[in-house]
């Protein structure tokens, strides 16, 4: 006998199949969805008080589109387990002759003999009442039946083997699918929606994930952009170059950043207000550039200015897309034009990129005081403040006492004077604690030597002023070791990544700049003969109180003393960048102590021991071998 296949009739298999796939989706993307909201919104929500914002609503479109989604598979998960709970199921009932005959499994004949006589005295047609004889027909053939079954050797045999006296049977098995599914008039539906999904959804979205992969670096950068960036960069290039340059990138031209003709006229609006207000200061008069003459790159290089100079935009859209080109000119100065830069160890050029980006986080313009990123501290009240009160950063305020503060600062009201100071206290002030170079084990550099730098850096006003350590950790500052105590530096070294944990960075305050950002830092080791980095810079994201960094790099071959710049620039402040200068001294490996003998503590074995012997025997092997070898040669 062969099986018969039969589709779900009444659907309570298909509604467990549903069911149970509905959940494996709807579940974790609920889940996703929440725990990812929340984590984006405790990672990038702004807590610093900001002047300019993003329009949110294109990206909450997406997210409410999902909710809804989500929404609705969750109450069809509630609908399908209400019908699973509903829908009653039936089950085939399996028959059993010894349950018909009232006797327990295995009875010998006789037992089954009597059984069936006494239910037959019972349930005879003849035996009862008129109205109880078609039922009395039906019960009397079924104990004829277990009867048979039992008395009958081959069909107990069957039942006891297949469950049926009459032998093996058909089969059923139940498919969980609708008959609806498999009948002729909807068969050609259901294959025009398979092919849609296999022949067109599937592969338009696969080929889209593989079309967007290949257009983009691993940074999620376009390769067109740094194909442009490598082609056009210089080592010895303007700052003003180098933002038209990151004007050119090809994501100022696709989707919303892209230029359009209806913008024309508030375009050229705002370019007379940025000329405006950089004419009366004698700055740079802004042009379009001359090299990269794409609309684009225009617009961009006009919202980039009109950001820098904080000039207002009417249009709300236009103001907008300053905030995305700002966010993502931010991201292509670090992740795109630094690689550049670094990979041709070009110093002067990323300390330019590296001051870009605190342009686009603060708002203002290479010339700018740093005293303008103080609350109420206007374009035209900084050139105020430095030609009347000689005020020029915030350092300088901070130095002040308090009332040469206020009398500094006269042009703002008692409210946002007490903000000013608030602010100017929570700018990080950072400073190079310590700086050596020194290689580990010995007292002098010598050539082609591993060096290693040892910096360490400190927020001076710091409101945490304990550092973690990780549990073992030595209680030894660097700060406190000579510079000629070998021993002393390479327990540091060892012991170097046991020292502190990683800190939370603090939120940069920074109105002009619509996202979160958090204060970091670069720590660059240039050559000062040669303009060149030694090392590629170190971005600091855990700087809060202080931090120990180390270097190592091979020394030059050649004796003589080199100068190096050890130098720190923020990414969110401008003014205070701290430069250091060290020196560093190739010797003559000469110079260095001669090195301690190795004492040999290894004693010869006694004569009767097993090592003795064993050395004897091998003695003895080695000179029979040296004697045949010396045999055959005279030979």
């Amino acid at each position: 006998m062969g099986a018969k296949y039969t589709y779900d009739e009444s659907g309570v298999t298909f509604f467990y199949y549903a069911l149970t796939v509905l959940s494996l989706v709807v579940a974790p993307a609920t889940i996703y969805l929440l725990v990812g909201k929340r984590s984006t919104d405790t990672l990038q929500k702004p807590k610093t008080p900001k002047v300019r914002f993003r329009n949110t609503r294109s990206k909450s479109s997406p997210l409410k589109v999902k909710t809804a989604l989500l929404l609705g598979g969750w109450a069809l998960i509630f609908l399908l387990s209400y019908k699973v709970k509903t829908t009653e199921i039936k089950e085939a009932e399996r028959w059993d002759p010894y349950e018909i005959l009232g006797i327990d499994n295995g009875e010998s004949e006789d037992v089954i003999k009597r059984a069936y006589r006494k239910l037959s005295l019972k349930w005879h047609p003849d035996k009862v009442e008129e109205d109880m004889k078609e039922k009395a027909g039906e019960v009397m053939a079924e104990i004829g039946r277990a009867y048979k079954t039992l008395t009958n050797a081959e069909a107990r045999a069957n039942y006891e083997k297949y469950g049926n006296p009459d032998g093996m049977q058909t089969q059923s098995m139940g498919i969980a699918l609708p008959k609806l599914l498999v009948e002729a008039h909807t068969s050609p539906f259901v294959l025009a929606l398979y092919g849609l999904i296999f022949g067109f959804v599937m592969p338009f979205y696969v080929g889209r994930w593989w079309y967007n992969s290949t257009r983009y670096q691993k940074d999620h950068i376009l390769n067109t952009t740094m194909a442009t960036f490598f082609k056009n960069i210089r080592e010895h290039i303007s700052q003003r170059n180098l933002i038209e340059l990151l004007t050119a990138a090809s994501e100022f031209a696709e989707g919303d950043l892209k230029y359009d003709a209806s913008e024309e006229a508030a375009l050229n609006a705002l370019v007379e207000k940025i000329q405006n207000v950089s004419r009366p200061h004698a700055l740079e008069n802004f042009a379009q550039s001359k090299k990269f003459t794409s609309k684009d790159a225009w617009k961009a290089n006009v919202l980039l200015h009109s950001h820098f100079f904080r000039v207002d935009i009417s249009d709300s859209r236009l103001a907008d897309q300053q905030q995305q080109v700002v966010m993502t000119a931010l991201t292509l100065v670090h992740r795109g034009l630094l690689q550049v830069t670094t990979a041709h160890n070009w110093y002067n050029c990323s300390a330019l990129l590296m001051s870009i980006s605190q342009m686009l986080v603060q708002g203002v313009y290479l010339y700018d005081a740093p005293i303008i990123q103080l609350p109420g501290i206007t374009w035209k009240t900084q050139h105020t403040l430095y030609k009347e009160n000689n005020l020029y950063s915030v350092n300088q305020l901070m130095r002040m006492p308090s009332p040469e503060q206020r009398e500094a600062l006269s042009l703002l009201n008692d409210k946002q004077f007490s903000e000013a100071i608030q602010v100017a206290k929570t700018i990080p002030r950072v400073e190079i604690a310590r700086a050596m170079l020194t290689v580990v084990g010995d007292k002098a550099i010598t050539p082609s030597s591993i060096v290693t730098l040892i910096v360490k850096l400190r927020i001076a006003n710091s409101k945490s002023k304990i550092v973690p350590r990780k549990k073992g950790a030595s209680v030894i500052d660097i700060e406190s070791i000579d510079s000629d105590d070998t021993v002393a530096i390479e327990s540091y070294v060892a012991n170097y990544k046991k020292e502190a944990v990683k800190q939370a960075p603090s939120e940069a305050y920074c109105p002009y700049f619509a996202g979160r950002k958090d204060s970091q830092w670069w720590l660059c080791f240039a050559s000062y003969q040669s303009g060149k980095l030694v090392v590629p810079p170190v971005r600091v994201n855990d700087l809060e109180s202080e931090r120990v960094i180390l270097l190592q790099f091979q020394a030059p071959p050649q004796k003589e003393t080199y100068r190096f710049h050890v130098s720190v620039k923020s990414d969110s402040y401008i003014g205070g960048d701290v430069l250091q200068e060290i020196q560093m001294t190739v010797v003559d490996r000469s110079t260095l102590p001669p090195e301690p003998p190795v004492v040999d503590d290894i004693s010869e074995p006694e004569e009767d021991s097993i090592a003795a012997q064993m050395a004897q025997l091998r003695g003895q092997q080695s000179g029979a071998r040296r004697g045949a070898d010396d045999s055959s040669d005279e030979e």
